[in-house]
């Protein structure tokens, strides 16, 4: 019987958690939104954990902090106030603290260049586009709850990542 039981514990996935600081674990929305794709082209993958080595200046190593990685890795999304909402809950903001990989580009911003976001809702032609200075941080609301597919580009760069807006 123990051996039954641990080999169905295995199948299912389940195992002893990982509490170290270094520890990221990936939640994917299990929700239905309105808006979203059926075929899955939208894949909100929030980390809960440390920032990778080149997101954290300002934030201390051990401390666990919602963020998304591009799907090139060249920027990170550090997500507060989530989940975010569409409209924004009230008094609650979609605030996203945008930080690019290359520090040397970065550093090579100045204060008029910004980070333009070309967000198109998933499983529509609905496509919305914000300019934002940055990276850095920034408030990013979008019209209508679903997954969005954020297109990043800013001084040369590109990156892409989706983020999911509940309703409102």
């Amino acid at each position: 019987m123990a051996l039954v039981t641990a080999a169905a514990l295995t199948a299912s996935g389940c195992s002893k958690a990982d509490n170290s600081p270094d520890h990221t674990k990936a939640t994917k929305s299990t929700r239905t939104v309105a808006g979203s794709n059926a075929a899955g082209s939208c894949r909100p993958a929030v980390k809960q954990g440390s920032l990778p080595s080149w997101a954290r200046k300002g934030f201390p190593r051990e401390v666990s902090q919602r963020h998304i990685i591009g799907d090139k890795g060249e920027i990170a999304a550090v997500l507060f106030g989530y989940p975010y909402h569409a409209p924004a809950a009230k008094g609650r903001e979609n605030k996203i603290l945008w930080v690019a990989k290359d520090a040397e580009g970065a550093a090579d911003m100045g204060p008029d260049d910004r980070l333009t976001i070309k967000a198109n809702l998933a499983g529509t032609d609905e496509v919305v586009t914000r300019s934002v200075r940055g990276p850095g941080p920034s408030l990013v609301d979008m019209p209508k709850p679903g997954c969005w597919t954020f297109s990043l580009s800013w001084a040369g760069h590109s990156d892409s990542l989706d983020v999911e807006y509940l309703a409102g």
